[in-house]
């Protein structure tokens, strides 16, 4: 299948280059179908040299918030074009060998192709990969149910519907969150391929959403979430960090009572 692959940007021209292209430039990706978003015009010289050594297509969006330049993404590429989205901050994609073992995904281009076949052919428009790097807890299958498709690498066929797009008040952060319910009510579900996971450090790196990021507009978040899909998650006090979070669960599928 013919894809591209879509890495939003801004303050990040030597992470991007130590991270998410050392791990690129070890798989069999084609970088001419890599675009990278830039939020920042002024950053275009520097994020030129940091990736200098690479044939991939630079965009200008001036899109200083996350939503806004995802949605930038899905109105720029052509309708039903498929997309592969990354972070500029991954250290790599992990697949699992067995519950103590994972190995480095070198063989991408092959993976992604499978992800598009696999979604594709269950009416899925939307797939990703476990968001937590554990091998013990990552399963050898794929999930088509409500789950939770991490933005920092997933795909999706771009049919500009209404579910491509995230909400753009900048106070309604956790687009990732929002997106996969977005397309679980639209098509009945998401792909999920639950033997991959990103090796990454989330929320660490300088630049990116963290230049924004806070308790108080994570908090705005979730109650945004809490009160617009209310039959698709609920609050997560189960997980401690000092942001806070949410878990994805479809209300509506009641749980069979053994009599």
């Amino acid at each position: 299948m013919t894809y591209k692959i879509a890495i939003p940007s801004i303050a990040r021209t030597n992470t991007i280059l130590k991270k998410t292209f050392n791990y690129l430039a070890k798989t069999n990706i084609d970088f001419k179908n890599v675009y990278i978003f830039l939020s920042d015009g002024n950053e275009y010289d520097d994020y030129k040299k940091s990736l200098t050594d690479y044939p991939v297509n630079f965009i200008v969006t001036e899109k200083k918030h996350v939503n806004t330049q995802r949605n930038f993404i899905c109105d720029y590429f052509d309708k039903n074009e498929l997309i592969c989205g990354i972070d500029d901050d991954i250290d790599s994609l992990q697949t699992k060998i067995n519950d103590k073992k994972t190995i480095e995904l070198t063989d991408l281009d092959g993976f992604i192709n499978n992800a598009f076949e696999i979604s594709q052919g269950n009416k899925c428009d939307l797939w990703g990969v476990n968001p937590v790097l554990n091998p013990f807890f990552l399963k050898q299958n794929v999930s088509f149910n409500l789950k939770y498709i991490v933005a920092c690498f997933y795909g999706w066929r771009n049919t500009q519907e209404e579910k491509c797009y995230v909400s753009t008040n900048p106070e309604y952060g956790k687009e990732d969150y929002e997106r996969s319910i977005r397309y679980y009510k639209q098509d009945g579900g998401v792909a999920r391929f639950n033997y991959v996971a990103p090796k990454t450090k989330y929320y660490s790196e300088d630049g990116g959403i963290q230049t924004y990021r806070t308790v108080e507009y994570e908090e705005t978040a979730v109650k945004w979430l809490l009160e617009t899909f209310p039959a698709f998650c609920k609050r997560n006090t189960a997980k401690k960090t000092k942001y806070p979070e949410v878990r994805l669960i479809d209300r509506r599928i009641k749980k069979r009572v053994n009599k």
